[in-house]
């Protein structure tokens, strides 16, 4: 029950990202999200490619590398690899989410 509960909140929380942020906002709660299931790490590596991600959040995968581009250009995080993204300043990264 509990973890049905959990699913029909994150994907109702899905539902939110998709359809009322901007493009950082998304990928911002995305990684947010990504980072909590690993266990809150400041680095955590992605289960997913940048097409995936660019599907799952309704965006094409230039706007999820420009939005990546944006958040690294920022100093928000840094990207050591493809699938690998450590978090600089995550209190940002947080606040892109609301």
């Amino acid at each position: 029950m509990v973890l049905a509960l959990g699913s029909m909140i994150r994907a109702q929380e899905h539902l939110l990202v998709v359809g009322r942020q901007s493009a950082v906002e998304k990928l911002a709660a995305f990684l947010v999200d990504i980072a909590e299931r690993q266990g809150d790490l400041e680095q955590i590596d992605l289960p997913m490619t940048r097409v995936d991600i660019g599907e799952y959040l309704g965006m094409t995968i230039e706007t999820v590398s420009r939005s990546f581009s944006r958040l690294r250009d920022e100093g928000i995080l840094r990207l050591h690899n493809a699938r690998t993204v450590e978090f600089i300043k995550p209190e940002c990264l947080r606040r892109l989410c609301r």
